[in-house]
């Protein structure tokens, strides 16, 4: 666990939010639909990346969605849209939640830089923008791919990427531990091949992803390295509350902080079960999904069983009712 104590100030909360892999057709409709805040980051998204967003998020097929260009600018702003819609739906109410963490999956570490308000919306699409065409070009040249392996601990995973690698222009990495025994490897289509057959032969369960490209591994060198002169143009702030590395699961405190991480984002693998871990050990208990399905939630569950985790995205009726969020995480707001 990290060093430090928590915010005396914050509640027991830990806002997270989804990445690339998390979207889904008709996502965001429910909160665009019913909520003015989601509108309007749907309509300054769609300014900024010259594109319908809302559109796209809402009415393209499965197909459309995995292109990378469309997936991450859609995924981020349906995860500030919630996020946006969530907190209005507080404050008509009077209530409030003060985070104590914010974490992210991938992706997701650009929403939680916008909600702990070291990056503004603009920003970060313009940022996600520029990571989505840096992935979607190095894959127009060399065929690549993603998988995930449930069942078989991590340190298996990796000698089995290892065995599958056979050079540095076919190879295959952990990407993604996500729970002790689910991680995500990613590479060249020839080594993912290898090593899916081989964990299927030891009795893995293998599922391909429907991404079409490669993620967090040393293929994307070159890419993290111009990836890192973009963050250090970009205007940041330090957080208003930690959020956790995916790299180490150490607290992001500063500006600084944050710029190392996200330029080795590409090549460094996500810790995402430790990420939980240190989040519940800073004393977090309840984990509040904002984005695009509920992939992270279950994934928490899954980790602690101890600790309450909902996702927004599976209010059904109206969107973010304060029913979906659990009463010990909302304050009354102040008067």
């Amino acid at each position: 666990m990290s060093e430090g104590t928590p915010t005396p100030e914050s509640d027991p909360v830990a806002i997270v939010f989804p990445g690339q892999g998390s979207q889904q057709p008709g996502m965001g409709r429910l909160v665009y639909e019913h909520s003015e805040a989601a509108r309007l980051v749907y309509e300054e998204a769609s300014d900024l990346a010259g594109m319908d967003v809302a559109r796209i998020s809402m009415e393209e097929d499965a197909e459309a969605l995995s292109e990378t260009t469309l997936t991450q600018p859609a995924v981020l702003t349906t995860s500030v849209a919630f996020l946006s819609a969530m907190h209005e739906k507080l404050t008509e109410v009077g209530r409030s939640i003060r985070p104590r963490l914010f974490g992210g999956h991938s992706l997701g570490l650009f929403s939680a830089a916008v909600a702990a308000e070291a990056l503004t919306f603009r920003d970060s699409m313009l940022v996600v923008l520029e990571r989505s065409r840096l992935m979607s070009r190095f894959n127009e040249g060399r065929p690549v791919g993603m998988a995930s392996i449930i069942g078989l601990n991590g340190e298996l995973v990796q000698q089995i990427c290892e065995d599958a690698t056979l050079s540095s222009e076919s190879r295959v990495d952990i990407a993604n531990l996500n729970l002790d025994t689910q991680t995500v490897i990613s590479g060249d289509v020839g080594a993912l091949e290898r090593a899916m057959d081989r964990a299927r032969d030891l009795q893995g369960r293998v599922i391909r992803l429907k991404v079409k490209v490669s993620s967090h591994t040393p293929l994307h060198h070159d890419q993290a390295e111009e990836f890192a002169q973009i963050i250090r143009e970009i205007p940041m702030a330090d957080p208003v509350r930690p959020i956790v590395s995916n790299r180490n699961s150490k607290l992001l405190h500063t500006a600084d902080d944050l710029r190392e991480e996200f330029s080795e984002q590409l090549r460094a693998p996500v810790l995402w079960s430790d990420n939980v871990r240190e989040m519940t050990g800073q004393g977090v208990r309840t984990f509040i999904e904002a984005g695009p399905g509920h992939v992270l939630a279950r994934l928490v569950r899954r980790t602690d069983r101890s600790v309450t985790a909902v996702s927004l995205n599976d209010a059904e009726v109206e969107p973010i009712p304060i029913s979906v969020l659990p009463p010990e995480s909302t304050q009354a707001a102040p008067s």
